[in-house]
Order: structure tokens, then sequence, then C-alpha cells
């Protein structure tokens, strides 16, 4: 990135910052909590961590059932222009102390690690946006991550929804933002194939129905087109995806008062430069169970199959493989979060792309936006010519949001 570049996005984002820092207090950020004036623990297990109320309000659109938007909005005297106040930003910053022993650089103080901006509100009733801009990760700028739209009960006030945009293809399983731990999902971030598909951000037109077949029993249904090429710039012609072809979800789930099991599968095809094929897929079930009332395990586990990852033309040849995360999540003292993540990732073929780790984490809030987490990953996975090394790694730092 050029400084002319660099230059222009620090400005930005200090312009950003001062604004939200001169907004009054009513619609201040953290932006969903100060609208309402409601403590981040109504949404948030802790945050980020959603708990069952929290992931109702952003499956309702960013809004309370039944609210009366414009008793948010500012005075304009127009009931066709909802605006609040006040722009709704709020600021997610991370910064950590690590050690591990796999590279030639054994301790390192990551801070800032990460800094992200994070927008959202309803433009109407039941019709919302959502955005997020990583103004760093890792030293560097990275940009748009989460940019939708969100329509709510478009049918008759059936729970009927529309999300049109960008964000995660496994967010309506196991969002990776909403993680306690650093240590990411090892299945959902492998990048496979020579395109680099993984199943992390992209383009995405996702509707999904949810309704009641029992007295406690619910059942979710989620259908969606993508691109199946990531998020990157568009070509020369503006076209984003890179190939004639659209990639497809899906996902069902049921749930039991608090206990849920649901199966996503994921197909897709893709072209390279030089119109080789490779098609694939990624398919399998996912649970969440509540013991003890906050005592939380869950897991996914899938299976994959790509008929020509390497886009060889002459000698395709097919690469199988799966992957299983499970965690346990338990508020074990006021104030205290306990965090368990198993990974396992196998890559047939690919043996330098297999992983498994434990990892163990415990965050303490010292404030419900300011949380302190020490953190160690255990490598399992034997030593072997493609995996030469254990790769044991501790982490101490701190997350906030504001």
């Amino acid at each position: 990135m050029t400084s002319r570049k660099t230059a222009f996005f620090v400005l930005t984002l200090l312009a950003l910052l001062l604004f939200a820092a001169t907004t009054e207090v009513a619609e201040a950020i953290p932006a969903f909590a100060r609208r309402y004036n409601l403590s981040c623990v109504v949404c948030h297990v802790g945050f980020p961590k959603l708990n069952g109320f929290g992931e109702q309000f952003a499956a309702n659109g960013y809004q309370l059932p039944d609210e009366d938007m414009a008793a948010h909005g500012a005075k304009v005297g127009d009931e066709k222009l909802l605006l609040l106040p006040s722009l709704p930003l709020a600021v997610r910053a991370e910064s950590f102390f690590r050690a591990r022993a796999d590279t030639r650089t054994h301790t390192d103080l990551e801070a800032p690690s990460l800094i992200k901006i994070i927008s959202g509100a309803p433009l109407k009733k039941d019709i919302a946006y959502y955005f997020t801009f990583l103004a760093a990760e890792n030293g560097d700028i990275a940009g748009v991550e989460d940019a939708f739209l969100y329509f709510n009960n478009i049918y008759k006030n059936a729970d009927l929804d529309v999300r049109v945009g960008q964000f995660q293809l496994m967010d309506i399983v196991f969002p990776r933002e909403h993680r306690l731990t650093f240590q990411d999902f090892t299945y959902y971030v492998t990048a496979i194939s020579d395109s680099g598909f993984r199943l992390t951000y992209d383009r995405i037109a996702e509707i999904s129905y949810n309704f009641a077949a029992a007295a406690d029993l619910s059942l979710g249904i989620w259908g969606a087109a993508v691109n199946g090429n990531g998020i990157g710039v568009a070509n020369s012609d503006r076209n984003f995806d890179s190939d004639n072809f659209k990639d497809f979800y899906g996902r069902i789930l049921a749930g039991y008062g608090e206990q849920r099991v649901g199966f996503y599968g994921y197909s897709g095809r893709e072209n390279n430069a030089a119109n080789v094929r490779n098609e694939f897929f990624r398919a399998g079930p996912d649970f969440t169970f509540t013991l003890f009332s906050d005592f939380k395990v869950w897991g996914n586990f899938l299976i994959g199959e790509d008929d020509n990852p390497g886009f060889s033309a002459s000698v395709p040849r097919r690469v199988d493989s799966w992957g299983a995360l499970g965690g346990v999540t338990y508020p074990f003292k006021e104030d205290w979060i306990l965090s368990v993540l198993y990974n396992n990732a196998r890559v047939y073929g690919r043996p330098v792309l297999n992983a498994e780790t434990l990892t163990g984490n415990i965050s303490y809030y010292i404030m419900r936006n300011f949380k302190v987490m020490f953190e160690v990953t255990g490598d399992l996975q034997e030593t072997s010519f493609n995996h030469p090394q254990e790769t044991h790694t501790g982490v101490a730092g701190f997350v906030l949001a504001f």
C-alpha cells in the first residue's frame, strides 16, 4: 500500500474516532448497548460471545420485538426518514503478548494486534445494516469485512429474513467473530484448493425461515447463493466473481429449549484463469447443548471433497478432507469464563495442512467491555516430515470494545 493511501486511511480513521468521541451520550458507543441504555450482559455471556437473547436480537434485525423505531430517530419531520441522532459507532481493539516455538521469534508483543470499527442500526422497522472495517490487523490495514443489509420478517410478519452483502459462510453455525479464544477454527480457515477458497468471508445472498413446529420444538432453514471466491477486489470488468458459477449452501436446525442440532452443506465449483474446473463440497452436523443452566458444549464436524484442487488440466487429483471443532464455554464464577476449544483438520494428499490442537482459555472481565485473557494451545499432532516440530503457544492479552 502506498504512503498516500496509508495516510488517507489513517486520517479517515482519526476522523471517525473524533466523530464518535463527540456524539451525544444517549447514542454513544457501544452502539447497541447505548442505544437502549442496557448493559452488555443483556446480549452477551461475555463479549463477544452472544447469549440466547443476543442471538434473537441479531436475528430480529438488531431491534427489539415490536419496537417503535421512530422513538430513536432524530425529529426531522419526515416519517420516511429514520436517522439516529448520532452515527452508531463502536471500536474493538486487541493486544497480546505471545510465546511460541515454531518461529525464530519466540516471544512477541502484538500491541495492537487488531483494531476494528463497527457500525450497525435500523434504517426503518425490519430493515437494518451492519458494517465492520478492519482498520488494523497484524500491523496492516485490511479493509471492509462484514457489510450487509438485513431484511427482517419480509412476508406477513413471518420469521422469513434476507441478508445480502459480504459476511462469513459459517456465521449461521459458529461465527468466528464471536469466539472467546485467540485460537481460530482451523478447518474453516484452511485453504484446501489452490484457489484459496475457505469457509470464511464471501459475497452472499441468504434467506432464512424459522418457525415453531411444536410446543418447545423450533426449526430453522437457511439457503444462500454465493460468489464463491472470497472478498477480493473487482476485476477490470468490475466483476467481483471470477467465473460464471454461483455456489450454494444451506442449513437446517432443530432446537428443543436450549438444545440444538443442525446440518450444514456447501456445494461449489470454480474455474481458474485457464478455465480448468474444481468442483467441491463441505457438509456435516453441528450441535450446541446447554447443561446445568450455563455450561455449554458445542461442536461441528465437516467432510469435504475437491475433485481437482490443484486445477490440473491433464491429471486431476481428488482430495478428501474433514474437519472437527468442539468446545466448552463455562462462566464458572462472576466475571470469569472458561473456554476450551478442540481443532482437528485432515487433508488427504496435502498433509502439510493437517492440524490438531487443544486450547484452554480463561477470560476475566475487568469491565463488561474490557477483559484480560490467558490462553494456552497444545499441539497434539505427531511430528513427521510435514510437521517436524510441535507448535505449542501461549497468549496473554487485553480485548476491549467502546
